[in-house]
């Protein structure tokens, strides 16, 4: 029998591990980004091709991906003082979550293993029913209001105002439409609540096994 400090330790370990994959894996999906290049209307803002567009995008996703990459470089853009802070508070945003991801993998799989062995997975019914619940009405706030739902997150991850672009200022605002952003918060709530699902059918299947 897992204790239950040891099951909510564990459990809250892996559903930082589930946020912290699907943070990974959707900014990481450039492909995300190239349908906005090739469906959306903002090449003509920047004057640029979208072959021109995708390789200049690769160069910031380098620049927050990569620590040993110390400099934003984008060959047609330039970003005013702010902008760059901005970009470098975002850079340490996602290396913290890749920390994250790293330190709370291993546990994870450890955590699910030995709920297997022990035949306890039905403990997760109802924790990732609740988890359901929280998604289902941070979705339901995003789609009814995305704008404030944006401003919002930028507010409760960011300590001053350097997230607002100026085109003027940083011209790289207008090939980052909100359109992308809408669709990438989508897939990672998407890939949040898969996983869960996955989770969820699992220790389901059990409880109906043992109630029989």
């Amino acid at each position: 029998m897992i204790g239950t400090f040891r099951f909510w330790l564990g459990f809250v370990n892996l559903l930082l591990c589930i946020i912290a994959l699907a943070i990974a894996i959707t900014i990481n999906s450039t492909w995300l980004y190239y349908l906005n290049v090739i469906f959306g209307d903002f090449l003509s803002l920047v004057n640029l091709s979208a072959k021109t567009m995708m390789h200049n995008f690769h160069q910031l996703m380098a620049y927050l991906n990569f620590p040993w990459i110390s400099e934003l470089k984008m060959d047609n853009f330039t970003d005013s003082k702010d902008g760059l802070e901005h970009f470098r508070e975002v850079k340490k945003l996602f290396l913290i979550n890749y920390i994250i991801l790293l330190i709370t993998i291993t546990p994870s799989i450890l955590f699910i293993k030995n709920l297997y062995q022990k035949q306890q997975q039905w403990r997760l019914l109802w924790p990732l029913q609740a988890v359901f619940a929280v998604i289902f009405v941070v979705v339901t706030v995003m789609i009814m209001q995305f704008n404030q739902f944006f401003i919002t997150f930028h507010k409760l991850l960011f300590r001053n105002n350097d997230w607002i672009f100026y085109p003027v200022q940083d011209p790289i605002i207008n090939a980052l439409p909100e359109s992308y952003f809408n669709q990438s918060f989508g897939l990672f709530f998407v890939l949040v609540s898969l996983a869960l699902a996955i989770l969820y059918c699992w220790a389901q299947n059990y409880f109906k096994k043992r109630s029989k």
